[in-house]
């Protein structure tokens, strides 16, 4: 897979095989300032390397949320809508996006992994809503966890899922055109919270797995209720303790629910006497260019962004979203700034930050593995 790493905004196509090179990097990061450099586990024992990645359920789900149930046509609507955005998501190519990033957690090997839209595809067929049923439908089509940790496990490095959570779960009826059966199609969101598995507990480990779901929740105009959530763990490294959330809050256009959803993380799972670390899909620009308000919320509830404690003179850069919904044209760039790591307590000190556009290397869509970049940060541990 080809990797963009972008640095500040700069593209750099890393290249490891020549030798010569090597032996030049390995010199010049004996020299650099610990801003500029690398966390190195084997020299720093108290490093910790974390990443976020939303992996893109595969469709905009907005059309769905759009339908009005008192339109004389809705249920024509409803079910034409669905069958579209779920063969978007089959088109996708689920099981290709998440080789790719397993390919680049490969790469990287991030201790912490925070993860969003961690979808699970489920279809009943055929389908019984249309008759007045309520069978919850079972047949797992894609389960993007489960696909993710054996990509993870074919690429040779292991890690542990440590904490999960369920968010929005809805079924809906849809037309079947290989069977021409009305099934049903049931997409369950989750965030989760991954660790890496190679490494002896006597160096780090985690406890006190958590998660819950935002109690103000977004309802669309077609009755859905969005809801997105947070899960967590307490991290033990050397003697070092804290807290690691992971979060994904609503679209940003819904701006005061977010602000909401940001005071019930900051009343909750970061209402507490540990440091705390909080990495997601955050929705929320610092810079407002989408909107959104929530950045502030955090920075007032005591949080630092690492990015901008590293890049004081440009906060509003490593933009972290805007390929199209279809993964598609190489000319859409990115826009904004909403996949973030924050952090507060006086143990942690950020040494880099940088975003990668996973590459499939293919001539048609997907071309990258999700809408977002993946955002790697290093820290030392005081």
């Amino acid at each position: 897979m080809k990797t963009q790493e972008i640095i500040g905004g700069r593209n750099f196509q890393p290249f490891w095989h020549s030798v010569v090179w090597l032996a030049f990097v390995a010199g010049l990061l004996a020299s650099v300032t610990p801003a500029q450099a690398r966390i190195d586990r084997q020299n720093d024992s108290r490093g910790v390397d974390v990443m976020q990645v939303n992996l893109y359920v595969g469709a905009d789900l907005a059309p769905v949320a759009a339908l009005d149930p008192t339109d004389t046509n809705y249920v024509n609507d409803l079910i034409v809508t669905v069958t579209d955005t779920y063969n978007e998501i089959v088109n996708s190519d689920p099981e290709t996006r998440l080789r790719g990033t397993a390919h680049q957690i490969f790469k990287d090997k991030p201790d912490i992994i925070s993860l969003q839209e961690v979808s699970l595809i489920q279809i009943q067929s055929p389908g019984d809503l249309l008759l007045g049923g309520n069978t919850s439908a079972t047949n797992v089509v894609y389960d993007y966890l489960q696909i993710l940790m054996s990509q993870l496990k074919n690429q040779g490095v292991t890690y542990t899922v440590v904490s999960v959570q369920n968010g929005m779960d809805i079924e809906l009826p849809m037309f079947n055109q290989q069977t021409a059966t009305f099934d049903d199609v049931r997409l369950t969101d989750r965030v989760a919270i991954l660790i890496r598995g190679d490494t002896p507990r006597s160096w780090y480990y985690s406890d006190n797995p958590q998660g819950g779901n935002f109690t103000n929740v977004v309802v669309t105009a077609s009755g859905l209720p969005l809801v997105y959530g947070w899960c967590s763990i307490d991290m033990h490294i050397r003697n070092r303790d804290f807290r690691y959330i992971c979060a994904h809050l609503c679209e940003e256009t819904y701006p005061e629910m977010q602000v909401l959803q940001a005071q019930e993380l900051l009343n909750g799972p970061a209402d507490t006497y540990m440091s705390v670390m909080m990495v997601g899909d955050f929705n929320t620009d610092p810079l407002q260019r989408d909107g959104s308000v929530a950045y502030s919320t955090f920075m007032d509830g005591g949080f630092t962004d690492a990015w901008t404690q590293l890049h004081k003179r440009n906060p509003g850069g490593l933009l972290t979203w805007g390929h199209d919904e279809l993964l598609a044209d190489p000319h859409v760039k990115f826009d904004r700034r909403i996949d973030l790591v924050l952090y507060r307590g006086s143990m942690f000190k950020p040494g880099k930050s940088i975003v990668r556009k996973i590459q499939l290397n293919r001539g048609k869509a997907p071309r990258w593995a999700t809408d977002h970049g993946a955002v790697k940060t290093g820290f030392w541990l005081r």
